[in-house]
């Protein structure tokens, strides 16, 4: 699989909508998504609540079964006619039946309705959370692999500033040598060199820990050449949740609670049966030890009379469930809106932030540039190329720094918007 795939997204005044996302970072969700063993537990779930749905649709279609029998029986009543040898025996001692029973719901107002409707709600409920378990995974992903670009980039910047000093380490040696410059400005750039040395060192581990988690989310080993970039998508304010996965899973939520209220009161209806068999028995007169065939049809009514207030309450509890569900719903809405409010703050604040590291940054590179040139002419002092230097590294971290938080505000309000940039 290619591990190098850059994610551009236009970062525009106004706003912009995110552009398409490369194959490669849709074929990398994709494989988390069959990957994430959560995400495995959750699509066989969802096969038991398709099964759970079945089962109570199952719950309309007649019952049959088949059942025999046999028991011997000591003593048996007998009786001796008067002046007579015959002896009547009313039951037989051997006892046999074969027999098919069947019982089959004509009627119940509505209760097996009831059950199914739950069913297949609750079954809905686990979609929804299924598909919003997989969003959580694409947008940890994306995440991570924002955590790359920052950085690889510091490590870039590291790299360069390395560099940079290394010029300046040979630049002070050969004005040492001509006695232009003192030992300590040696010092002072050898040490300023390993401090940029060993912090590049620590950006390493951090990115190596990044790459795990990648590996992990993904099932892909991977290594240190993923490269990505930081032209994400800083999407247009967001007012319209209706796509996102939490308000879906809440709403899923209150279709089941529901449903729950109206199974609840259907408790209360009477149930009508067809009860109905056929077999073979013995025991009938006059020939009792003759298996006989014999059949049997009726209907039988339940009906609810007294169960001390169990259904009441339990429709009680089910319409106060209902009510926390919407409730739930109202607080996950208004926590979108809050949370899209600061996002579009930052995002606000960020593109000011970074237009000003940007003047900045071009700023430091001219001063620099001014300032070797002036300390290889004698005209400025080491501290004051140290400086520049300095300006410089802060200018570059700076800028991707805000890069950096402006990516992941537009992350956010992509991921509250319901992007599924995976399928785009």
């Amino acid at each position: 699989m290619k591990k190098a795939f850059i994610i551009i997204l236009t970062l525009a005044a106004g706003g912009a909508a995110a552009q398409e996302a490369p194959a490669a970072l849709k074929s990398l969700v994709q494989q988390s998504f069959s990957h994430f063993t959560q995400i495995k537990a959750m699509e066989t779930q969802q096969r038991i609540a398709a099964d759970q749905t079945t089962l109570a649709r199952a719950g309309r279609l007649p019952e049959v079964n088949g059942s025999a029998s046999y028991s011997h029986v000591y003593p048996v009543p007998k009786v001796q006619l008067p002046g007579s040898s015959f002896t009547f025996q009313p039951v037989p001692s051997e006892n046999l039946s074969t027999t098919i029973e069947a019982r089959q719901l004509l009627l119940d107002f509505g209760k097996s309705g009831s059950q199914i409707k739950k069913s297949t709600a609750q079954a809905g409920l686990l979609g929804v959370q299924t598909d919003e378990a997989r969003e959580e995974l694409a947008y940890q992903v994306a995440n991570v692999y924002l955590n790359i670009a920052f950085l690889q980039d510091n490590i870039s910047v590291q790299d360069a500033n390395i560099r940079l000093l290394e010029d300046t380490e040979t630049m002070v040696e050969n004005k040492l040598k001509h006695g232009d410059a003192i030992d300590l400005d040696l010092i002072n750039t050898r040490v300023k060199l390993e401090t940029y040395r060993n912090k590049k060192v620590d950006f390493r581990n951090s990115l190596q820990k990044q790459l795990a988690a990648l590996e992990y989310l993904t099932g892909e080993p991977l290594s240190d050449t993923v490269n990505t970039d930081f032209a994400w998508a800083v999407p247009p304010a967001a007012d319209d949740f209706t796509r996102n996965s939490a308000i879906r899973t809440s709403l899923e939520k209150e279709k089941v609670a529901d449903t729950d209220i109206e199974l609840a009161k259907a408790q209360f209806k009477p149930s009508l049966f067809l009860n109905a068999g056929t077999g073979f028995k013995n025991g009938y007169l006059p020939e009792i030890t003759t298996p006989k065939f014999n059949y049997y049809a009726g209907v039988s009514l339940s009906v609810p009379i007294y169960n001390g207030k169990k259904l009441r309450t339990q429709e009680h509890m089910a319409a106060t469930e209902a009510e926390i569900a919407k409730l739930h719903t109202q607080d996950v809405k208004e926590n979108l809106r809050k949370e899209a409010m600061q996002h579009n703050a930052d995002i606000a604040a960020g593109k000011e932030r970074l237009l000003t590291a940007e003047v900045l940054l071009e700023q430091a590179n001219k001063a620099l540039t001014l300032a070797q040139s002036r300390y290889r002419n004698g005209v400025i002092t080491y501290l004051d190329l140290q400086n520049a230097q300095t300006s410089l590294l802060e200018a570059q971290l700076s800028k991707i720094q805000y890069q950096y938080q402006l990516s992941l505000a537009g992350l956010e309000l992509m991921h509250l918007g319901g992007q599924q940039f995976w399928k785009q």
